[in-house]
């Protein structure tokens, strides 16, 4: 799977000094994630499993966190269940995105508690309108 960013002119209002969390295993997906969105304006923290992205969470609060679901160890699923055992002043409420290359019914994971789905590969203008509706009005 490969995903490639261009710059996009300008930088959406919503991503301006936003704090987001991105955890994926895979360390050029990070990184690519995070150098896109941190050039248009957010502060990026990555983290490379699970443990090390509940960690950002309760010492950083971002406004979003953006977490695969297939990871090694603790996965997805198991990273949201930590932040929601979190109270809300630990960070226990940030919205989380699900990110995967697997097939997803949208509906089971916003059900199950994410904000979103982004299914992987995609695209700028995908993830720039997931995070935008995934965070609080």
């Amino acid at each position: 799977m490969e995903l490639t960013f261009d710059s996009m002119p300008g930088s959406p209002p919503f991503l301006l000094n936003i704090k987001i969390v991105v955890v994926d295993d895979n360390p050029d997906i990070r990184l690519l994630i995070a150098r896109f969105l941190a050039e248009h304006g957010a502060q990026v923290f990555s983290a490379k499993n699970a443990i090390e992205g509940l960690r950002l969470v309760r010492e950083i609060h971002p406004n979003v966190v953006l977490s695969d679901l297939a990871m090694p160890g603790r996965n997805g699923f198991e990273l949201l269940a930590d932040i929601r055992s979190l109270d809300r002043y630990a960070g226990g409420s940030v919205p989380v995105v699900a990110m995967t290359a697997h097939k997803h019914e949208r509906d089971l994971i916003v059900g199950i508690g994410f904000q979103e789905l982004l299914e992987k590969p995609f695209s700028p203008d995908q993830l720039l309108a997931t995070i935008d509706s995934a965070l609080p009005s």
